[in-house]
């Protein structure tokens, strides 16, 4: 039997920021820009979350949000740095793994209970072998599917480990929001709530067929998801399978709007040159 582990940093850009300015600690911290410049959250710390304020989210809004939150402008390459420890701390415990992003992964460790022990048991020990190598807290997730360790260390957050028993997946999973199925975003979730599907036990109420007639090929792999599986493409491959990223990009975001050709131009060539850079290397 399976025994996937997901592992998640926990706010990995506030929590590396942190390091570098302790006095950030347990305050209300985004990560992105200036209260009042363009541009997105790039991450929040969890004081800031209790206040709406979330990635993706324009930082103007943060800013009115939580008018006392500390707005730092970020720096990628400690991120990058860290993510690189974690990385090596993963490497060392199982070469069977998969960066998600750069502050999460999967790790297969089906097979390895004799090196680590029962899955709770090693789960633990990947937790603390990850805060001695970077002092940054992280939740794990563990079960046998790739989906529901996902959903699991989601549900440990912050800083927490939690097991799924084998034959317990559907039972995990079904009173838990459509929305923490990994794949379901707002347009499928407002379809699913259409039909009167809230939960994932509503889903996993339903027949295939219907759900096949009524969304097509995602319809058999919401499926598949309610009952736990790795189903569809969100989950194809196996964890270690060596593959190319399917994309590569650069973006920027202007202080002020702008339509003169000259700097528009001047920047698409600086951001041309950066993905031909990485594509290089």
């Amino acid at each position: 039997m399976k025994l996937i582990f997901h592992l998640d940093m926990d706010a990995f850009f506030v929590s590396v920021e942190e390091l570098f300015n302790p006095s950030l600690k347990g305050k209300p911290v985004v990560v992105g820009g200036q209260r009042g410049q363009r541009g997105v959250v790039s991450a929040a710390s969890y004081a800031a979350r209790r206040f709406g304020v979330h990635s993706a989210m324009p930082l103007r809004t943060a800013g009115r949000l939580c008018p006392q939150a500390i707005f730092v402008d970020g720096h990628p390459h400690r991120y990058r740095e860290y993510s690189h420890k974690v990385y090596e701390v993963l490497q060392s415990f199982t070469p069977l793994v998969e960066m998600a992003s750069i502050d999460e992964a999967y790790l297969d460790l089906t097979g390895a209970g004799r090196l680590h022990g029962p899955p709770l048991r090693a789960a633990h020990e990947l937790h603390n072998r990850i805060h001695r190598a970077t002092n940054l807290n992280c939740s794990i997730g563990a079960a046998t599917s790739r989906l529901v360790a996902k959903v699991a260390s989601d549900q440990a957050k912050p800083n927490g480990v939690l097991w799924i028993l084998p034959g317990q997946e559907a039972k995990f999973l079904a009173p838990l929001e459509i929305r923490k199925i990994p794949g379901v975003g707002k347009v499928t979730e407002k379809n699913l709530h259409a039909i009167g599907v809230t939960r994932v036990g509503d889903l996993a109420g339903l027949e295939e067929t219907f759900l096949e007639r009524r969304f097509g090929k995602l319809g058999l792999a919401l499926a598949g998801k309610a009952r736990g599986l790795d189903a569809g493409g969100w989950f194809d491959g196996e964890i270690g399978d060596a593959s190319d990223p399917k994309s590569i990009s650069h973006e920027h975001t202007f202080s002020e709007d702008t339509a003169e050709a000259i700097v528009l131009e001047a920047m698409l060539a600086r951001l041309s040159e950066m993905v031909g850079r990485r594509l290089r290397e």
